[in-house]
């Protein structure tokens, strides 16, 4: 059996939120204050209010824009500044382990992070090194794996020492970037990616240099050495004597250590000069591991007296003072090997906040500078 009708609304009858007015004080306060103010009775008796009437949401639009401008001020009448919140990479910290600050070369790979990763707004956390051992190397990560950094990179001073905290590193998930080393003898999972250059092409080409310039005459080589514990070191003379095996009118009469410093060199190369002259030898070039050798080699022919230029050096790195000798036809050349990887490590970082793989390797390009082309190289040279 169906039910009653439904009741209609009588012109006079309440609806439960009008009742529910009636009964609270805020109706006695409409009631009391219902007309309009005489602005509003104007605009009422206008053709904007039966614009708004009509277009109704208009009204709700202007009214929401103007309680926004009233949020953005502040209760001193000055407009609040917006700043969008930085990416993800601005709560980054990134750890720096190396042992070498005593070069050009070293000391512009640093800063290169920090030019890198600052404006980035990453953390760059590096402590330079109180003591040139490994055992200090070992301390210093371990430090940085205590100060929970996001990732470590590392210039390792001996990689198969550095396998225990490489491991910790790997336990505590900080992603290891290696940096300026052979990695074929530890354990690839210690790392995700490794930056190097060439060293072994940068020996050969050190060769191919020579080759050049002497032809089939004969040439006598000093070999001004890095440090005999350098991987990088020890890379570039094993391609230098590997290209040697092809031009055997190229040999090399003596091996002296410049430890990649000018001061070091020039009295390595001192010692060469007497030695040579004591077996009645002439030296006709040098083969420096770094352009801080060579500078030193130079050095020590210029105090010699030996005219600039009659001793053909060529080096690796491409710093500044070398374009410079190269110009003035004192050096005969050298290989770049660009100290600037801050910036690959930041898009290696980058890559990685985005959850994407990063590149396993990334080798260094190289280019050759000589007279010909030392002068455009040179200004941008560090």
């Amino acid at each position: 059996m169906p039910g009653p009708p439904p009741k209609k609304n009588t012109p006079g009858a309440l609806s439960p939120l009008r009742a529910s007015m009636r009964q609270s004080g805020v109706w006695l306060l409409l009631k009391k204050h219902w007309r309009l103010p005489p602005l509003w009775a104007s605009i009422q008796r206008s053709g904007v209010w039966l614009l708004l009437k009509k277009h109704w949401c208009l009204l709700i639009v202007g009214v929401l824009c103007v309680l926004l401008g009233i949020t953005l001020y502040n209760t001193s009448g000055q407009a609040v500044i917006w700043n969008p919140e930085s990416g993800d990479s601005s709560c980054l910290h990134v750890g720096f382990s190396q042992m070498e600050t005593d070069n050009p070369w070293r000391t512009a790979q640093i800063n290169s992070f920090r030019e890198a990763l600052l404006p980035n707004g990453i953390d760059f956390i590096y402590h330079e090194p109180e003591e040139y051992t490994v055992q200090w190397q070992l301390e210093d990560i371990r430090s940085l794996i205590r100060e929970k950094v996001d990732y470590l990179v590392i210039v390792p001073a001996d990689l198969t020492a550095l396998t225990p905290v490489l491991q910790d590193a790997k336990d505590a998930g900080i992603p290891v970037i290696l940096i300026d080393q052979s990695a074929e003898t530890i354990d690839p999972s210690y790392y995700v990616s490794r930056i190097s250059a060439d060293y072994l092409r940068e020996g050969q080409l050190c060769a191919g240099l020579l080759a050049d310039r002497f032809g089939d005459k004969p040439c006598n080589i000093v070999e001004i050495y890095g440090t005999e514990s350098s991987p990088g070191a020890q890379a570039r003379s094993r391609g230098f004597h590997q290209a040697l095996a092809q031009y055997p009118n190229l040999r090399i009469i003596d091996v002296e250590y410049g430890n990649f410093d000018r001061v070091t060199a020039q009295k390595a190369m001192e010692n060469a000069l007497i030695k040579a002259s004591g077996k009645s030898q002439t030296i006709h070039a040098v083969f420096a591991h770094s352009d801080e050798d060579g500078l030193g080699a130079l050095q020590a022919i210029k105090v010699a007296g030996l005219p600039p230029g009659d001793i053909s050096i060529v080096s690796i790195n491409g710093i500044q003072d070398v374009c410079k000798a190269i110009i003035a036809g004192e050096y005969l050349g050298t290989v770049e090997s660009n100290p600037r990887w801050g910036f690959i490590v930041d898009f290696l970082i980058q890559q990685m906040e985005r959850g994407v793989k990063p590149f396993p390797m990334v080798l260094i390009p190289y280019q050759v500078i000589t007279s010909e082309n030392a002068a455009e190289y040179a200004p941008t040279a560090y």
